[in-house]
Order: C-alpha cells, then structure tokens, then sequence
C-alpha cells in the first residue's frame, strides 16, 4: 500500500538523523541503563539447568534473483518456509539497495556489484545488508522463473508504473494501471530494466507482480504430503526450485522492505542507491524467520513481543500508530546501542498490565531490574522458566510501558511503514506458531 503523503513525509529519515534522534530521545540514565541491559553478558547460571529448552522452528530460505536477457540483475526476493514445510513470506528488495547497509565509506548498490556467476557473492551482499543467514541462491531468467513457478493462469494486476525494458530491446512492456496478465507477461515486467526511470520507479512493479503471484498461492488444496525427518520435522528443500514449489503449496504472503533516502553526503558519488531501514529488515525477518537473524552487535539476544490491541494502542494516543511502529522503534533503540533483535511477536491477542522481562541467565536478573525501570516502566523481572536457545531476554510489552512512553514524551522516528507504492504491511500468517517451538509472530 502507498503510505498517505502526509506519513509519509513524517517518515522519510534519513539514517544519520534517525541516530541523531535516538540520542535526542534518550536521557544520560537512559543511555547508561540501556547499554548495561543491552551489553551484559556477566556469567553463565552456575550447576546443571534442568529447566526446558526450546529451539525456533526451522524456516528454511533462499534468495532468488531474476535478470534480464543480458544477465543483470533486475529482481531480488527473499523467500522463507513456513515451519510446517510449506507456504511463507516473499520479501521483496530493491536491487539498487546498498550492499554496505549505509557503513561502508562509498555506496555499493546490489546491481552494480551483481555477477551471475557468482552466487557465493550474492549470498554475502544479501546476509551482509540485511543481517540474516541465507542457506541457498539461484539465478534465473525470465523463462527459467515461469519454469520455476507451479501453474498460474491469468492474473489481475494493477501495475503502479509503466514497465520500460531499455536493455533488453523490449521498449513499453506496459502501461500503469489494472490490466490482467498471463504468468509470462508478468515474469517479463520482472526482468524488465529501464536505465532512464528515476530512483524508486522499477521496485513498486516488482512488488505488485510477487504481490499477485503470491496470491495465486496454494496451488494444490489439500497440499502434497511434506516429508519429514526422523524428528518429525519437514525436510529442508535442497534446491530453490524446491523450496519455489513447497512455498506455492501454502498460503503466501508479500513483504516490502522500508528504503530510506540518502543525502548528498552520504552518496558522494551520487550512485542510483538507496538504504533498507535496518530497523524494518531486522522486523520482518525477526518475524518470518528468527532462528536465521544475524546477531552482529556485542549485546544480548533479545526477543520482543508486543500483543497489544487496537484498543490498547488506542490508549497512546498518536504515538504509535501501529504495533508495528512500536516493535520497530524499540529495535532501532536495541541496533543503536549495541543490543540485538532476533525474535518479534506482534499477535494482537492483548498484552498484560505491566511488562514482563524474562532474563536467561540468574546472574543478569539484579542488573536488569536495576535498569527496567528506566527502560520500561514499571517491569516485572524474572528468571525465564523455559531457556529459548539464542535469547538472552525476552520482554513482553505491558500497558506500563505505553504509560512510560507517554511520560517520556517518545515519538515514533520511522515506522515501518515504507514509503514506495505497492508495498504490503507485515503481517505474519498465524500458521508460524508450532507447537513446543518459538515462532517469529503469533
């Protein structure tokens, strides 16, 4: 969905200020208790620990790039298994987005740095900026994805821009609108490039055809039987084609990326790039696929689970508008001190009367409670009943710390809402939940 101009001007932050901001937010106590709740990492719990321990399910992925007749790159998707083996997320990324996540000196966008040849390469760029783990790649063409994709018949789509193909000879491959398009139609919008569009204009095209193909998803009612390991788990796919087909055979979700825009200085060479918010990545994938985000700052493993209602939203006023932007507005305070996400929860089902926080290891508890206060609110801390293997700490959102928002007069910087047309909020099919797993969202 196109976000309303108005949010959308309020959202547009660039990196640097959106940093510039989380410091303006937090106090000198803020900061210091933030970065002790987020660094930590004193001792391990003395003796044997008896108590349960429980694994994320296993959400198998690959990245699957689309070129056009000459070999560049002209589309990139993340897709990720649901852990019953079958459906899941496409998560759609501007091939123009900067392979440096906005940390390398000079920008780097995907496409220039892309070698068909070279899918070691590609599995690098893409872990590097979005700061998860890819298991597999493949490249392909317009005609190896039609190949690729199970049966699709004609499909209404409502293209948000005309589709020129300048590389490929191809010239109007389509005009904006509603119009309906055979699966081959569509895949050729995909490889389709345009050297003279302007930043930003090829993406939302992309976008709309996973969007449609996705829709087409499942394509056999009832499924084929997955097969399952001696655990009872699915079997992992062993190629892309695999996991394409598997994915076909639930339901399928499209997730856009939030970009965020560059200035002059932090593009010297003004390059055709733009940023993923890495807020907005470490949301979506914290969310399809936690047992697979990366975990590169020094800090504790944290999961978040934010389940509050419309209503209890409602309660903040304006400064949430969504759970979403609350969840994302949290990480951005976790990644700017040290801290990492790895898990987020946005089910909606109601959250308590005051914040939970559940540390793993007993030596953590005195320090925690020392600093939730002025973290969170009012907080109940606790020893975790249960170890989630990966998690340092959970903390389970209550109205108390909406109060706290309130009191401290926070605002959401960027909310995950992306600003390019065509785009499909997060939202994470319920099926995720496993029974005796940990999913990424209820």
């Amino acid at each position: 969905m196109t976000a309303i101009a108005r949010r959308r001007t309020r959202r547009t932050v660039i990196g640097v200020v959106a940093a510039s901001v989380l410091v303006a937010m937090a106090s000198t106590m803020f900061a210091v208790g933030f970065v002790t709740l987020s660094n930590s990492q004193e001792g391990e719990a003395v003796g044997i620990d008896t108590r349960p321990r429980v694994e994320f399910p296993l959400t198998p992925n690959a990245v699957l790039a689309v070129t056009d007749e000459s070999g560049q790159l002209a589309s990139l998707v993340v897709m990720t298994l649901l852990p019953e083996g079958q459906g899941g997320s496409i998560v759609t990324v501007p091939v123009n987005a900067d392979v440096t996540a906005g940390f390398g000196v000079q920008r780097r966008p995907l496409d220039e740095s892309f070698d068909t040849a070279d899918l070691d390469g590609l599995i690098a760029s893409v872990e590097e900026m979005l700061a998860i783990t890819v298991q597999r790649a493949e490249v392909v063409d317009a005609g190896g994805l039609e190949a690729m994709l199970p049966g699709i018949g004609d499909s209404q789509l409502v293209v948000p821009n005309d589709v020129i193909d300048t590389r490929g000879g191809g010239g109007v491959i389509s005009t904006a609108g509603p119009q309906t398009f055979t699966v081959t139609e569509m895949v050729s919008i995909l490889a389709a490039i345009d050297d003279d569009a302007e930043i930003g204009v090829s993406h939302p095209n992309d976008v709309a055809v996973w969007s449609s193909l996705a829709r087409s998803a499942p394509v056999s009612v009832p499924p084929e039987p997955v097969p399952l390991d001696d655990l009872g788990r699915p079997v992992e796919p062993t190629t892309v084609t695999e996991l394409v087909t598997r994915l076909w055979q639930g339901e399928a979700t499209v997730r856009d990326l939030l970009v965020v825009p560059l200035a002059d200085a932090e593009n010297p060479t003004q390059v055709d790039v733009v940023l993923i918010d890495r807020r907005d990545s470490t949301l979506v994938f914290a969310q399809v696929s936690p047992g697979l985000v990366s975990t590169p700052n020094t800090g504790r493993k944290a999961r978040i689970v934010a389940n509050f209602t419309d209503e209890q939203l409602a309660t903040a006023g304006d400064l949430y508008d969504s759970t979403s932007a609350l969840v994302a507005e949290l990480i951005g305070r976790f990644l700017f001190l040290s801290g990492n996400v790895v898990s987020v929860e946005t089910a909606a089902t109601g959250a308590p009367a005051v914040t939970i926080i559940e540390v793993a290891d007993e030596r953590l508890l005195q320090e925690t409670i020392d600093v939730a206060g002025m973290l969170f609110g009012d907080a109940e801390v606790r020893v975790s009943e249960v170890v989630l293997e990966g998690v340092d700490t959970q903390v389970t959102l209550g109205m108390s710390f909406l109060e706290h928002e309130l009191a401290q007069g926070r605002s959401a910087a960027t909310p995950p809402e992306t600003s390019i047309a065509g785009s499909t909020p997060p939202a994470v099919p319920s099926s995720t939940d496993n029974p005796g797993t940990v999913a990424g969202d209820g």
